[in-house]
C-alpha cells in the first residue's frame, strides 16, 4: 500500500470516528435532556396535582380551600427558601450528583405524601411536601444548569428552552390526571405517580450521563464571594424581578381557575381541570419558541421577547376575569399560557450568559429563588383575597398588577450582550 493511499485511509478513518464521536454525543446529550426533561415533569406533576382536586382534598382533610391550597404553595415555598443556598453546592459537587440527591429526596417525600393523604394527616402532608420542595428546587436548578451547560452559546437559549417545556407538560398532566386519578384510585395516588415518574427518568439520565461531554468548572470561593459575585450585576436583579412576576401570574391561574371555573360556571372538578390544563400546555411550544425566537431570529437579544409576553398577558389576565362567556376564557387561556411562558426560558438564559461558568449554579439558584417565591405566595394572597371578600375579582386585580410589573422592568431593563460586558 503506498503512502499516498494510506494517507487517505487514515484521513477516512479519522473523518468516520469523528462522525460516530458526534453522532455518540449527540445522542447521549438527547438521551440526558429527555431524562431530566422527565424528571422535572414528574416534580411538577406533584406540585400541581392537589390544586385539580382542591375540594375534594379540603372536604377530606377537613380544612377549609384557603387552607388546603397551601398544600400547592408548599412545595415552592421551600423551594424558594432554599434553593438561593443550594446552588453554592450545585456548583461544588455538580449538577449530576445533586439531581442524584435530590431525586432520592422526592422519592420517599412522596411515599410520605401518600401515606399522610391516605391517613387524612393535613399536617404531616403538609411537612411531607415542604421536605419535597427543597429536592424539587434542586433538581430544577442543577438540570438547567447541565443542560445549559451542555451546548454552545449560540444555542444555549434553544435547549433550556426545550428542556423547561418539561414543567408546563407536568403541570398539564397534573391538571388532566389529577381528577381522573382521584376519582378511581383516591387524590393521594396522585402521588405515587410522581415517585414511578422520577425512578423510570432518572435511569434514562444516568444512561445518558455515561457518555455526555459538559465542560468541567470549580469553585472553590465561599458562599459570601459567590453571592457578591453575581448581586454586582444588574441583569441579575432585573431577571429576578421579571421571574417573580411571570411566575406570580403562571401560578395564581395554575391554582385557582379550576375552583374559579366550577365556582363562576358550575363545571365539574374533570371539565375545570381539562380547560384549566390548556393554560399550563401551552408552555411546551412557548417554552421551547421563546429561547429558539431569542436564538435564531433576534440575535440572541433576549428583552423584545420578555416585553412582548408582558405586554400581551395583562389584557388577557383582565379579559379572563371580567368575562361571562367561557368559549372567551378558553382562547383567552391559550393565548395567555403561550405568551406568559415565552418568558421562561428566556429568562434563564438572559440571566445564564452574564456570569462566569463558575458560578451559573448559583446565578441560577438565585434567579429561581425569585421566581418560586411568586409562585408560592400568588396563591397564599390570592386565597385570602378570595376568603375576605367571597369573589375572585381582587385576586384578578393582584395577578394583573404583577403582570403590569413585569411589563414595567422589562421596559427599563438592559440587555444581556455576554458576560464582558456586563
Amino acid at each position: 500500500m503506498s503512502e499516498r493511499t494510506r494517507s487517505v485511509l487514515d484521513g477516512m478513518t479519522n473523518r468516520l470516528r469523528a462522525v460516530r464521536r458526534g453522532f455518540r454525543d449527540e445522542r447521549t446529550f438527547v438521551a440526558c435532556l429527555v431524562g431530566t426533561w422527565l424528571l422535572t415533569a414528574a416534580t411538577h406533576h406533584y406540585i400541581i396535582a392537589p390544586a385539580s382536586v382542591l375540594s375534594t382534598v379540603a372536604a377530606d382533610l377537613g380544612v377549609a380551600p384557603a387552607r388546603a391550597v397551601w398544600l400547592v404553595s408548599a412545595v415552592p415555598a421551600s423551594w424558594a427558601v432554599t434553593n438561593f443556598a443550594l446552588g453554592v453546592w450545585i456548583d461544588r459537587l455538580g449538577d449530576y450528583r445533586m439531581i442524584a440527591i435530590g431525586t432520592a429526596v422526592v422519592v420517599l417525600a412522596g411515599g410520605w405524601s401518600w401515606w399522610a393523604g391516605r391517613e387524612g394527616a393535613f399536617g404531616s402532608l403538609l411537612a411531607a411536601r415542604l421536605v419535597a420542595g427543597v429536592a424539587v428546587g434542586v433538581i430544577w436548578t442543577a438540570s438547567t444548569n447541565l443542560v445549559g451547560g451542555a451546548v454552545s452559546a449560540a444555542n444555549r437559549g434553544t435547549a433550556i428552552g426545550v428542556f423547561i417545556t418539561s414543567a408546563p407538560a407536568g403541570f398539564a398532566m397534573g391538571q388532566l390526571s389529577g381528577p381522573l386519578v382521584a376519582a378511581r384510585f383516591g387524590w393521594h395516588a396522585n402521588f405515587l405517580v410522581m415517585i414511578l415518574g422520577s425512578a423510570v427518568a432518572f435511569a434514562l439520565l444516568t444512561a445518558g450521563m455515561r457518555g455526555l461531554t459538559v465542560e468541567p468548572t470549580t469553585n472553590t470561593a465561599s458562599m459570601r464571594a459567590n453571592f457578591a459575585a453575581i448581586l454586582r450585576r444588574p441583569v441579575v436583579w432585573y431577571g429576578c424581578a421579571m421571574a417573580f412576576a411571570a411566575y406570580s401570574c403562571y401560578l395564581f391561574l395554575n391554582s385557582w381557575l379550576p375552583s374559579y371555573l366550577a365556582r363562576e360556571f358550575a363545571l365539574s372538578a374533570a371539565l375545570s381541570g381539562l380547560l384549566t390544563a390548556v393554560f399550563p400546555a401551552m408552555g411546551v411550544l412557548s417554552r421551547a419558541g421563546g429561547g429558539a425566537i431569542s436564538d435564531r431570529l433576534l440575535n440572541r437579544r433576549r428583552l423584545p421577547v420578555l416585553r412582548v409576553a408582558f405586554l400581551v398577558s395583562l389584557p388577557l389576565v383582565v379579559l379572563i376575569a371580567l368575562t361571562t362567556q367561557l368559549a372567551v376564557i378558553v382562547a383567552a387561556l391559550v393565548v395567555a399560557g403561550f405568551v406568559i411562558q415565552l418568558t421562561f426560558g428566556v429568562v434563564y438564559s438572559y440571566v445564564q450568559e452574564v456570569v462566569e461558568p463558575q458560578i451559573t449554579g448559583t446565578a441560577l439558584a438565585f434567579l429561581t429563588t425569585a421566581g418560586i417565591s411568586g409562585a408560592f405566595t400568588a396563591p397564599l394572597v390570592a386565597g385570602a383575597l378570595i376568603e375576605i371578600t367571597e369573589t375572585y375579582l381582587l385576586a384578578f386585580a393582584y395577578a394583573a398588577a404583577l403582570t403590569g410589573l413585569g411589563l414595567l422592568v422589562s421596559w427599563f431593563a438592559p440587555e444581556s450582550r455576554g458576560r464582558s460586558e456586563n
